[in-house]
């Protein structure tokens, strides 16, 4: 019998990984159940990817991002527009909530909610405890987490207690990184799996079916793809492409830093992200889900981990057996073989087994 089911993510987020793992989860539990985005319009998240994000942090900063965005407004707009497209023709998504007391007051009628993937539980990204610890609704109505992420270390600290508190009367719970899998169960005491990210549960012949009609470069290129500004990552980026020969595509808002540009790709879409490292020679990135989609399609890939939130990748990366990729200089990098190719038949051998084991862990927890 299919199950009414409820996802509460970062789905609004105007962030490759954030959309795209939410499509990929819909995709993955669509096959046997009704499933739904919760239209949970988080204002924090919003906020960040409006095409006028004014920094009122004083009058100097204030004038700069608003110089800024009046420069880059058709690209921004552009951006945003390709993104809201895709949100709303490829997610699945209930009526809208504005606000916190909206879905607790009228919350979607269905027999299971699922919190995450993405870092649900980093309230410094969130703001908010009670929706993405799925604290509204009947109390008949099962609740789990999936590959939640807290982001960092540990638990925002001022709230510690809340937070525990929530998760622990979750019906099941999964988390995306061992790290977060090592705190929390400490901190609440119970059964706390560890499982994969949902990209990862979508083989790469699936994501194929998406992006089918998007064209290939005539050019070999590099693509790049930085969340956190780097120094190193550029160094790394323009010594690769000038050893290589090849140019870069890059997402970037900006083309400062960047050697040899082949293209600026900041206003695509999702789907034309993966289908740019589909059919990229290199990738070098900041990006879990730039990881993630470099696996799924064999890429030689070089990741330098964010420096807060870094530790999915490395988990990922040793999980796979691949931990030699994530290198965090340029001169360590210049003591690696740059065309060092990765032995995919093993790396798939293991993500076969782990993927197996998460959508199992999910069939189950489901019931």
């Amino acid at each position: 019998m299919k199950k009414k089911i409820g996802i509460v993510t970062f789905h609004n987020a105007h962030n490759y990984g954030a959309v795209l793992q939410v499509l990929a989860l819909q995709d993955l539990l669509s096959k046997k159940n009704d499933v739904k985005i919760i239209n949970f319009k988080n204002k924090a998240i919003d906020d960040v990817y409006k095409i006028f994000r004014v920094n009122r942090k004083n009058i100097f900063t204030i004038c700069r991002s608003l110089l800024a965005d009046l420069i880059y407004y058709n690209k921004d707009k552009k951006r945003y527009i390709n993104f809201n497209n895709f949100i709303n023709n490829k997610l699945n998504l209930t009526e809208e909530y504005k606000d916190e007391n909206q879905i607790k007051n009228n919350p979607p009628e269905l027999d299971l909610y699922i919190t995450g993937s993405d870092q649900v539980w980093n309230y410094s990204i969130a703001k908010n405890i009670d929706i993405y610890t799925l604290k509204f609704g009947k109390k008949s109505i099962k609740r789990i987490s999936y590959a939640a992420s807290i982001g960092e270390d540990t638990l925002y600290k001022d709230y510690i207690e809340e937070y525990k508190n929530n998760i622990s009367k979750l019906d099941a719970i999964s988390v995306r990184e061992k790290s977060a899998q090592t705190y929390i169960q400490k901190l609440i005491n119970k059964e706390i799996a560890l499982t994969l990210d949902p990209t990862l549960l979508i083989k790469k012949e699936e994501w194929d079916k998406y992006i089918i009609d998007i064209k290939e470069k005539n050019e070999k290129y590099i693509f790049a793809y930085i969340v956190e500004e780097n120094e190193e990552f550029y160094k790394i980026l323009n010594y690769l492409s000038k050893i290589t020969g090849y140019k870069i595509i890059h997402t970037g808002r900006r083309n400062n830093n960047i050697n040899s540009i082949l293209e600026n790709a900041y206003t695509k879409g999702p789907l034309d992200f993966i289908s740019l490292i589909k059919h990229a020679e290199y990738v070098v990135a900041t990006s879990f889900h730039a990881t993630v989609f470099s696996i799924l399609y064999h890429k030689k890939f070089w990741i330098i981990p964010h420096v807060k939130t870094g530790s999915r990748v490395t988990s990922l990366l040793e999980t796979l057996g691949i931990k030699d990729r994530a290198i965090n200089s340029f001169d360590e990098f210049k003591t690696k073989k740059f065309d060092k190719s990765i032995d995919y038949e093993k790396v798939d051998k293991i993500l076969d087994e782990e993927r197996d084991k998460s959508k199992k862990w999910l069939e189950n927890a489901i019931g």
